[in-house]
């Protein structure tokens, strides 16, 4: 009788024991299950996270790209305006300077110059050019002799700005009389163009202390000579 006590003692603890694991095992699933479901919404909530900066980035760049395309439409625009008007003719109003005939023959300071008023059809971009055209003709004025211009190549010449931009190309010799009322001829001539504040002269397409040897050619000449 007392194994069978004991026997059955032994057997509702092994029983009592098998339970307590059990519940402690169904005790761990919730956990674990907590943990599993706390790890997805942590994962889920970082998937969201970073789509939402993706987005974010991709709205950014979108809109910079915009921005950037805009930028470079107006500046093309601009651009485009910009040599439309530099083609547009207009008549230009200029006073054409030349050297007196009492200033080459008589040396006289005080009548160095004679002036011719003209009308000159051109565009932005060719009216510098189109004056020396004027300058490297005979004058027609009464008292008015040749600049001399004539014997240069002038093709590089234009207009930057509000500054003309003289060229002097070729062999550039000659004596102080004639290098005076080449420079004298030019300057006074260009400065008297509505829209030209200075006048700018190279040779050869560098920047030169003088065309001849005489005249200073070093800075941009503002007022007539």
């Amino acid at each position: 009788m007392k194994k069978i006590a004991l026997t059955g003692i032994v057997l509702a603890m092994g029983l009592v024991t098998v339970a307590c694991q059990q519940n402690s095992s169904a005790a761990e699933v919730p956990e674990n299950q907590v943990e599993v479901v706390e790890n997805q919404k942590d994962t889920e909530t970082l998937n969201a996270e970073e789509k939402d900066d993706a987005m974010v980035e991709e709205d950014t760049e979108n809109t910079d790209t915009k921005k950037n395309l805009k930028d470079d439409t107006e500046k093309e625009e601009t651009d485009a305006d910009t040599k439309e008007t530099a083609k547009e003719e207009k008549t230009y109003s200029v006073t054409l300077s030349y050297p007196s005939t009492d200033y080459i023959v008589d040396g006289k300071e005080d009548a160095k110059t004679k002036t011719a008023s003209a009308e000159i059809k051109a565009s932005e971009s060719d009216i510098v050019k189109k004056v020396l055209d004027r300058l490297a003709q005979d004058p027609a004025a009464e008292g008015a002799e040749p600049t001399g211009l004539d014997k240069f190549d002038y093709a590089k010449s234009k207009l930057d700005g509000t500054t003309a931009k003289v060229d002097i190309a070729g062999n550039a010799s000659g004596g102080s009389l004639e290098e005076d009322v080449i420079v004298t001829s030019v300057v006074n001539s260009l400065l008297s163009v509505d829209g030209i504040q200075s006048v700018e002269f190279t040779v050869n397409g560098k920047p030169a202390e003088t065309l001849m040897g005489h005249v200073d050619i070093t800075e941009p000449f503002t007022a007539p000579l």
